[in-house]
């Protein structure tokens, strides 16, 4: 879907603490309640042991692009498969978002938020 859809669907403030949505580039973002697959259920962590890329289409079609989810260390059998979902929003980041975007993973370096600095 494009920006402006998901903004139509679910505001475009990071008020809602949607985490399905995966911005694919400046056209689209896949939103994985919609037509997704089990990568959907990949949590956060601030010590992830993957990262999420993204593999442009080679027709050059930005709509064709796609999330690759690959391993940035050994993840032992049975090992939970997580990355930093990397969250930036264009708006302030007040006390009531960054509790709504509050992460739990539990790593030792937690920075206690979704959230990345804005650029």
């Amino acid at each position: 879907m494009s920006h402006a859809e998901a903004d139509d669907l679910y505001g475009d403030g990071g008020e809602t603490g949607h985490t399905f949505l995966f911005t694919l580039n400046d056209d689209y973002i896949i939103d994985a309640n919609r037509k997704g697959n089990s990568a959907r259920w990949i949590n956060h962590s601030c010590a992830p042991n993957c990262r999420a890329v993204v593999e442009e289409s080679a027709d050059g079609n930005p709509r064709h692009d796609k999330v690759m989810i690959e391993a940035i260390r050994a993840i032992k059998p049975g090992e939970e498969l997580t990355y930093d979902y990397g969250i930036t929003l264009e708006v302030p980041h007040t006390a009531r978002l960054k509790k709504l975007w509050k992460c739990l993973c539990g790593a030792p370096d937690c920075t206690g938020t979704l959230l990345k600095p804005k650029r």
